[in-house]
This record gives C-alpha cells, structure tokens and sequence, in this order.
C-alpha cells in the first residue's frame, strides 16, 4: 500500500520546502505531517507523509505512485546536494483499530489524541480526527523492535483504505493523479498545506485559491447503497454530472463535488450515494 523514499544530503530540506505543500522545516518539531506534491498547474501528482529518520527525511507514499514521482522529483534537483532512493525493506507501514493495539501503544506513551501524532526515533504514529476512530504506525524495524510494540491485529489494505475515507483522507495515486487541487481535497483542513513558507511548485495557483477564500468543489465522504463504484467515475443527480470519485472501499467512497447547492438522489456507476458527516468542518 506505501512505499518509503529516502531524501538525504546538505540540501535535503531546503529541496524539499521547494517542492511540498507542507513546511518541511516543521517536520523536526512534530516527526511526521501530511503533504502533498502538485505539478506546475497545482493539481495533486500524489498525497504522502513527509517524516524524520535518523539520516535526513522520509517520504511516505502510495506505493504505485513512489517510481514515477522519484524521476520527476529528480528533474528539479539541479544542483542540489540531495539524494533520492527507495527506502531499505526495514520500513514498515500499518494501522491499528483495535483496543488492545491501543493499550500497547498507550504504555509507552506513544498513542496520540484524536487529531495528533506521536514520535520517538525512526517511529511515528498518526491518529487521525475521525469518528471510525484507527492509528497509522510508520517507522523503521529496528525502532519497532527497540520500542517493544507487538500487535496482534492489524487493518489490511481495503479495511485501512475505509478508514482514511470515513477521516476524510484523500489519497491521491497513480489511478487519479493529476485531477485535483488541494483545496479540491479538502488538504488545507487537514493540515497538510503551509501559507507561510515560500514558494513550491503549483504554490500559485493554491495561494490564488487560498486568497479568494472559498473553493467550489470540495471533497466528500459518501456512503454507497451497494460496493462497485471504481475510481473515476462520476458522480450525478438525475440530470447532470457534478462531481468525480476519489478512492474508494467497499461502500465507503470520497468524491470531489460542488459542497453548496441543492442535488437530487446522488449515484455513480449507477449505485446509489449518501452523503455523510466529515469529521472536520469546509
């Protein structure tokens, strides 16, 4: 489900602040925070968490997206001392839902609150705002193992998708790259984008939307009437086209739509959607 990339060298963060949504500088303070990459026009390439390791930073992404953003992230190196490489297989990524989990991580003082995160060494733990309450735990084998956590129950792939949906977390891959501004999923609620650091690649076009003060469409969390609705699709009422949808599990569907206005009966795919409560105000 994700893959790690390693950015290392003199120039490490001071590349990265150029490229991410995110302010790179505040990584040292809190371990791990969301962020997204954006191509020139500002629309989404892929959503990730940007972490500290113990010989620079770590780059947290959708795995199907990991190849293709490492070589275009190389093209705006120039002459930076930085260098880019897959991780090494001791990264681990998982996610947790259960009491026992919580116990575990409590006892050593490494389970946040709703909304927060969680550090210590080359591991970091990130509980999400959301009524379908779950933690995220990314970190290195070795601190896994020096912290003493031992889990006997863990979300698989779909389970941890479904979570992240009912938080309202895009995710943006290589299935819908490229279709979204941040605004459009919800990133600045999120707390995954920066409107004080300097520039980054697609910062005009999310500032400009950030100083209008509204976006037109927004990301929602929808209940489906039945599973099949894909990736993709779009979503509309009985007479039109209003929206797309993001990532999917099951039932569980994010789509991007116009968040003001009157809709009739939503579907996609011709499967009926509820909409649902985020758990973060637009």
């Amino acid at each position: 489900m994700y893959q790690f990339v390693s950015v290392v060298g003199p120039d490490a963060s001071e590349f990265l602040q150029g490229q991410l949504t995110q302010d790179v500088d505040r990584v040292t303070d809190t371990g791990i925070l969301p962020a997204a990459w954006c191509n020139a026009k500002g629309r989404v390439y892929a959503t990730m968490y940007i972490a500290a390791a113990p010989d620079g930073l770590i780059l947290v992404m959708p795995a199907n997206a990991c190849a293709e953003v490492m070589q275009r992230l190389v093209m705006y190196r120039f002459r930076a001392k930085v260098e880019l490489a897959v991780a090494d297989d001791r990264w681990r990524a998982m996610a947790l839902s259960d009491n026992a989990g919580y116990r575990c991580l409590e006892k050593r003082s490494l389970l946040p609150e709703p909304g927060a995160t969680a550090s210590c060494a080359a591991l970091h733990i990130v509980r999400p705002l959301s009524a379908s309450d779950f933690v995220e735990i990314y970190g290195h084998a070795d601190a896994l193992r020096d912290s003493g956590l031992r889990f006997d129950v863990l979300l698989d792939d779909d389970e941890w998708l479904a979570h992240r949906i009912r938080a309202g977390l895009a995710t943006v891959d290589a299935h819908n790259r490229e279709k979204f501004t941040p605004h459009m999923l919800n990133l600045d609620r999120v707390g995954a984008i920066s409107f004080t650091k300097g520039c980054y690649t697609g910062q005009e076009i999310v500032a400009r939307t950030e100083n209008l003060g509204r976006s037109r469409r927004r990301l929602g969390y929808f209940k489906a009437s039945a599973p099949g609705i894909e990736v993709g699709q779009k979503v509309s009422d009985a007479q039109r086209d209003i929206g797309d949808v993001v990532n999917v599990a099951g039932t569980d569907v994010l789509a991007v739509f116009p968040h003001e206005g009157n809709f009739g009966q939503l579907q996609a795919g011709g499967i009926s959607l509820r909409r649902e409560r985020l758990p973060y105000d637009l």
